[in-house]
C-alpha cells in the first residue's frame, strides 16, 4: 500500500497539478489530504474540485475554518484576513458546504490526520518544537500522525524522549511513534519553493518526502490579477 499525503494546498491550482501529475507515476492507492485547500491563492474553486476527486479522506485546516466564519479573524494577519475575504466572495454555498463537512481529525488503524496539533485540534496550534510536539503525542492513539499547517517538513519521534529529522526518506521505527510534518503544496514556507508531499508504506513503515517544481510564474500572475495582496504572489519564488 502506497499513500500520498497532501496539505496546506492554499488554492495553487498550478501547483497542485504539478503534484497530481507525479503523484500518477507513483503507483499510488490512496490520497489523503490535510486541509487548508483554500486561502491566500487564486483558484479555491478548482482546487477543491481537484480534491474531492482525488482525495479519500481531507481533514478541515484553519483557513477552511476562517471562511466559514468558525475562526476569529484576529487570529490572522492582515494579508491572510484579506485573503479570507476575497476566498468566502469567491466561494459558492454548495463549495461551502463541502468545507464544512470535513472533520478536524480522521483516525484508522495505523495512521492519524490533523491539521495542526491533537492537543486541542479546533485551535490549530503549531507542532513546531520537541515540546509542542510531546502535547501531541500525549494524544496520539496510531503508530504515526499526519500534519501540516506550518509549511515546513519535519518529523518527530517519540522514544524515550522526543527526536526530530528532516532528513526526506526515512524508515519509521515499528517501535516508536512518529509525527510527520509533509510540508504545503501551494505555499512552502522552507526555503525551497517546491511543492511537497509525502507518500508513507503502512506495512514497512518508510516515509518519502518529495519535492516538484511548478510553474511559480504563472500562478503569480494570477495572483497579481486576481485582487490579493501582491505578497502572496512574491513569497512563493522564496519558499517563505
Amino acid at each position: 500500500m502506497r499513500i500520498a499525503i497532501i496539505s496546506d494546498i492554499h488554492a495553487n491550482l498550478e501547483a497542485l497539478e504539478a503534484v497530481y501529475e507525479f503523484l500518477d507515476g507513483q503507483s499510488i492507492d490512496r490520497t489523503l489530504c490535510l486541509g487548508d485547500v483554500v486561502g491566500y491563492g487564486p483558484d479555491p474553486s478548482r482546487c477543491l474540485e481537484l480534491i474531492q476527486e482525488r482525495c479519500e479522506v481531507v481533514v478541515a485546516g484553519n483557513h477552511e475554518h476562517a471562511v466559514l466564519g468558525l475562526l476569529d479573524l484576529d487570529y490572522f494577519n492582515p494579508v491572510a484576513r484579506h485573503a479570507t475575504h476575497w476566498t468566502r466572495d469567491a466561494l459558492t454555498d454548495a463549495e461551502m458546504k463541502v468545507l464544512r463537512s470535513w472533520p478536524l481529525t480522521h483516525v484508522e488503524e495505523k495512521l492519524t490526520l490533523v491539521h495542526g496539533s491533537l492537543d486541542q485540534p479546533d485551535l490549530f496550534d503549531y507542532i513546531q518544537t520537541s515540546w509542542e510536539a510531546h502535547l501531541s503525542f500525549q494524544q496520539l492513539k496510531t503508530p504515526v500522525a499526519f500534519i501540516g499547517h506550518s509549511h515546513v517538513p519535519i518529523t518527530f519521534m517519540l522514544t524515550d524522549v522526543v527526536d526530530y529529522s528532516q532528513e526526506d526518506r526515512m524508515q519509521l521505527d515499528p517501535g516508536a511513534q512518529a509525527i510527520v510534518n509533509v510540508g504545503s503544496v501551494g505555499q512552502p514556507r522552507d526555503g525551497n519553493p517546491d511543492s511537497s508531499v509525502v507518500i508513507f508504506e503502512p506495512e514497512t513503515g518508510n516515509v518519502e518526502r518529495h519535492r516538484i517544481a511548478y510553474d511559480i510564474q504563472t500562478v503569480q500572475a494570477k495572483i497579481l490579477e486576481s485582487g490579493l495582496p501582491d505578497f502572496l504572489a512574491h513569497r512563493l519564488a522564496d519558499g517563505r
